[in-house]
């Protein structure tokens, strides 16, 4: 799982957005239809959902290399995923990722969004140096298709998102990669030369949430400026990556 895992975990920063709710987009703004699907999943009171990763080459896409499905739980800022074993989890101070097949658990500053997209799309320094096109349309009346096509030397070639925007709901993202950045040395695994990474969402509930999912105090616990863990995690290897503001 490590092509999927290292896709998945790319760090999100956003813009918050005012939403945009008609059939069109306004040319220009269209970046803004993504920083107002990233403000949704940060500001939802209670949502939680499935998605589906798959790895695959672009062409021959039944050719699975990996794939995994990951459970989301999100609330009002503070989340929860689990995916192949690993566990990453935002309370109200911390967030921490429980990797249980190295039985480590990483502590770091809190995200200001969860890691629902993977892009970050308030760095005008990235969209100025790596975005050559960006184009939104609608596929039905509810539903719209964000393309976008980056220049050599970005994380992917392009990436495409479909969406309901009358929610602000994901439906499927694509990204596609080429075969020197995806890993060369399994390049005979992707005949077309690029690599796609699609995540399918899917079970939407907005049911209450406990907070136990998002209690990072389960995990860890601070003692005289140490963490620890708790049973059942102990011997679990902490590592300290939070940044003092």
């Amino acid at each position: 799982m490590r092509y999927i895992i290292s896709c998945f975990c790319i760090a999100i920063c956003l813009l918050h957005t005012t939403p945009v709710r008609s059939q069109s987009v306004i040319p220009g703004a269209e970046i803004m239809e993504v920083a107002q699907l990233a403000e949704t999943y940060r500001s939802a009171a209670d949502l939680s959902f499935n998605v589906q990763i798959r790895y695959t080459d672009s062409v021959t896409v039944d050719s699975i290399v990996e794939q995994t499905t990951a459970i989301y739980k999100l609330h009002g800022g503070l989340f929860y995923t689990y995916i192949d074993s690993n566990e990453i989890i935002q309370g109200n101070k911390y967030c921490i990722k429980v990797s249980h097949p190295d039985s480590v658990i990483t502590i770091r500053n809190r995200q200001d969004y969860p890691d629902v997209l993977n892009m970050p799309v308030a760095d005008t320094l990235y969209w100025s140096t790596f975005a050559e096109s960006i184009s939104v349309t609608a596929v039905s009346d509810s539903v719209r298709s964000i393309k976008i096509k980056f220049r050599p030397g970005a994380e992917y070639s392009s990436y495409e998102i479909k969406y309901n925007f009358i929610e602000y709901r994901i439906i499927e993202i694509k990204c596609y990669r080429p075969v020197s950045v995806a890993g060369g040395e399994d390049a005979e695994l992707f005949p077309s030369g690029k690599a796609l990474l699609k995540f399918t969402f899917s079970g939407y509930s907005t049911a209450p949430l406990a907070g136990t999912w998002f209690s990072e105090d389960k995990y860890i616990f601070l003692q005289a400026g140490q963490f620890t863990a708790r049973p059942p995690y102990t011997g679990y290897f902490i590592e300290n990556n939070i940044i003092q503001q």
